[in-house]
């Protein structure tokens, strides 16, 4: 496949907006204008053309971009690249931080610490294991960044509150009413299209069980005024993906047309009841709205079962189970998606710490995994961990990882000194992906020593490892259906910094999101 953004990384957007924004001003100075409040409403999964496309179709969508007389100003950034792979966890907390995975320590949904020996996940219910680790790590959040200029923030639902003044968070009771409505209108215990958006919005607007008081209402009330930063997260984009309705799934339906389904009978009706609670606050006129989405979604064509590398490397390999505990294993697999990983232990010195032999360890699980013909149709590119003057098996180890040229390689005799041939640099994986080197950016930012696995399979494009058969879509991949996504710029607000529309054809990332919020709030913007 060939590479659409060529050799070229992601641009700034603390220099793109900096330029719009000269360039736009009437002859005016920053401190000319009054502050404005700044709404952020991410559209979890949302992919990337979905809302241009069909905003004729839009009507609330489309007073909120363009006005009511549809001579406002926007600004539409189309290729915002989303951190490498689009999952929801490590992307979520990479655009809410401005930093890669590697710094914030969520480097993944689930992955296995080789110091503690634990198979680590960042999902729970009360969705506080990512704050925590943000917190070991020393990592700020915008949050944090907003509250030390002096101005205050409210996040509802995002799963990345740390620093937050006000946080609505979701609960038990929450998910559990939304999956049950999903039971009743879907025949599926699910989070059901019909709940999940429409009651965080209520949740915002007027709170939820006892959070009233820190609501946009209960604010204005006790405050007349709201914090300067509020950020929304709505995931039901994110879940009908997943889990579309039924008369979808028996049509074969595409991602693009759930989501505009979606977009219509459920998004545009909640940002009408935005528009009209900002404007009974007599807010509306100096709100700026963000439209953001930190990945998209593609349709998965094939299931691939997800313990099939367990039932593969087990006839050579110890794994845990009810018998072997995590010290006492030789390789954890990790449970897949457009990936999997794994790792193996050093079975000479019997550490998890120590880099495992490559020809003694990685090289016959290697083997075990492309002598499956499940396997080999599955992958595109198939990576192994560099362990940087650690090995000392006489082979220069001087990058992160290798590129293994798995499809040249299952043609040899697979020898030692072949093996060695079929290792390549990383780079050499870039014509693989239409993404090209902005993929290599992403995996070399993804992991650190600790955490990263030695093995790591990299699918083709819409092929999942899955323990649901019956999931439709997903995310979380190497390919531009899911990690190119578009922001938008848009209210009445919006003309305090931009007078002109704008589409920003430039290819952008979502890890600045937070130095824009920054310089639009004239706070000090992070390094």
């Amino acid at each position: 496949m060939g590479n659409l953004f060529g050799k070229r990384q992601t641009r700034s957007f603390f220099g793109l907006m900096l330029g719009l924004f000269l360039w736009s001003l009437p002859p005016a100075t920053l401190a000319d204008m009054a502050p404005v409040k700044i709404v952020v409403i991410e559209f979890h999964g949302l992919k990337q053309k979905i809302v241009q496309a069909n905003l004729a179709e839009l009507p609330h969508f489309k007073e909120l971009i363009q006005g009511p007389d549809n001579q406002q100003a926007y600004v539409h950034l189309a290729n915002v690249v989303t951190t490498i792979p689009a999952a929801s966890v490590p992307a979520c907390t990479a655009m809410y931080t401005g930093l890669y995975p590697q710094r914030t320590g969520v480097v993944s949904t689930i992955w296995f610490d080789r110091r503690s020996l634990q198979v680590r996940t960042m999902i729970s219910l009360g969705q506080e294991r990512i704050n925590k680790e943000l917190a070991a790590q020393g990592v700020a959040t915008i949050f944090d960044y907003v509250k030390a200029a002096g101005k205050q923030s409210l996040n509802c639902m995002l799963m990345v509150n740390k620093g937050a003044d006000w946080n609505i968070s979701s609960s038990p009771f929450f998910w559990g009413n939304a999956s049950v409505v999903g039971l009743l209108k879907g025949g599926r215990l699910f989070p059901h299209k019909s709940y999940t958006d429409p009651k965080t919005i209520s949740a915002f607007l007027n709170g939820h069980v006892l959070a009233g008081h820190k609501s946009l209402n209960g604010l204005f009330k006790r405050y007349g005024d709201v914090p300067d930063l509020m950020v929304i997260q709505l995931l039901g984009m994110d879940l009908d993906s997943h889990f579309p309705e039924k008369r979808f799934v028996k049509q074969g339906a595409s991602i693009e047309s759930i989501q505009k389904d979606y977009v219509k009978t459920i998004l545009d009706p909640q940002i009408g009841r935005l528009i009209d609670a900002f404007k009974a606050h007599g807010l509306y006129e100096h709100t700026l709205f963000l439209l953001v989405s930190q990945q998209g979604a593609l349709k998965i064509t094939e299931h691939i079962d997800d313990y099939l590398l367990n039932r593969i490397l087990q006839s050579e390999f110890k794994l845990p189970g009810a018998e072997t505990v995590n010290r006492a294993a030789e390789a954890i697999i990790m449970q897949g998606a457009s990936t999997k990983e794994v790792y193996l232990k050093n079975r000479r010195t019997r550490q998890w710490g120590d880099p495992p032999r490559l020809f003694a360890d990685v090289k016959p699980a290697v083997d075990l995994l492309l002598n499956n013909a499940q396997v080999r149709n599955a992958i595109n590119a198939l990576v192994i961990r560099q362990y940087p003057g650690e090995r000392g098996e006489g082979l220069l180890e001087n990058e992160q990882w290798w590129h293994l040229k798995w499809d040249r390689y299952v043609d040899t005799d697979r020898s030692d000194q072949d093996f060695l041939k079929a290792l390549q640099p990383v780079e050499t994986m870039s014509q693989r992906f239409a993404l090209g080197d902005i993929v290599i950016q992403g995996l070399n930012r993804q992991y650190t020593r600790q955490t990263a696995p030695d093995i790591k399979l990299i699918n083709k494009n819409g092929v999942y490892f899955e323990r649901r058969s019956d999931k439709y879509g997903h995310h979380g991949s190497y390919y531009p259906d899911d990690t190119v996504v578009s922001f938008w710029l848009a209210g009445p607000g919006i003309e305090r910094f931009f007078h002109k529309r704008q589409i920003v054809q430039k290819t952008t990332s979502t890890l600045d999101l937070v130095p824009m919020l920054c310089y639009l709030m004239g706070i000090p913007t992070p390094t």
